[in-house]
């Protein structure tokens, strides 16, 4: 089962757009996040990222993931 705070991560990776940016937002390194999302989409199953040599970028999934990661966010659940 994945936990919260992964659900933080990722709402972070889609407003910084890096995960560098990310990472320095949530005061991780940029492997330890990298690891954690990797981790999620393992928990999940699903693919949330489109992988390029020295860039990630969210897929349909991730976008999908992000949104109800807001809104589930900002219920408080």
């Amino acid at each position: 089962m994945f936990e919260f705070y992964q659900l933080e991560q990722l709402i972070a990776f889609a407003e910084c757009g890096t995960l560098s940016g990310a990472a320095e937002k949530l005061l991780l390194s940029q492997t330890a996040l990298s690891r954690s999302m990797q981790r999620l989409e393992n928990e999940i199953q699903v693919t949330l990222f489109i992988r390029h040599k020295n860039k990630i970028e969210l897929n349909e999934n991730g976008v999908l993931a992000v949104e109800h990661a807001k809104k589930n966010h900002r219920a408080g659940t």
